[in-house]
């Protein structure tokens, strides 16, 4: 009886030693959010042919690290008061009912960013919107207008259309 009771014991030591580093694995980007979550979000709900869902996806997962890794270089010129305040500010925008630039400038100034912040989150947003620009430029490639708009994906407005 005493040998059967260590030999469980045992055993549940071994299966928690391989367990916990894939639970620790699965946590590991447990604060991050994945900037093409909202893109999948809207391709996969589309009603788009089999073959076009296959190709926007698979160029949304070839963009997907530059996507993660600009996204990564905002969020690390932010400390976390800064990017609380932020949300807050988003948040209160929101419900007084502004949009656009507005609201933006509100959240912009509701940091209190340093003016080395300020230079560092400057050129890591544009190397967001690089990077967001071309994946948008990828999809436009490989989807038509009608499939676009289907998706709910902005495209470019003619000027003198």
């Amino acid at each position: 009886m005493n040998a059967r009771l260590t030999r469980i014991v045992l055993m549940c030591f071994v299966v928690s030693l391989c367990v916990s580093p894939a639970l620790a694995a699965g946590k590991k980007n447990k604060g991050q959010k994945d900037p093409t979550a909202p893109i999948k979000k809207k391709l996969a709900a589309a009603d788009l042919p089999a073959e076009a869902l296959a190709k926007a996806n698979k160029i949304v997962d070839d963009d997907a690290p530059k996507l993660k890794q600009a996204q990564a270089k905002v969020d690390a010129v932010l400390t976390a008061d800064q990017m609380k305040a932020r949300r807050q500010a988003q948040k209160d925008a929101k419900t007084s009912g502004k949009k656009g630039k507005q609201a933006q400038a509100e959240a912009l100034a509701a940091l209190k960013l340093t003016d080395e912040q300020k230079s560092k989150l400057s050129a890591a947003e544009s190397e967001l919107k690089a990077a967001q620009a071309t994946l948008m430029r990828d999809l436009r490639g490989a989807l038509s207008a009608d499939q676009l708009a289907k998706a709910g994906l902005k495209t470019k407005k003619k000027k003198n259309a």
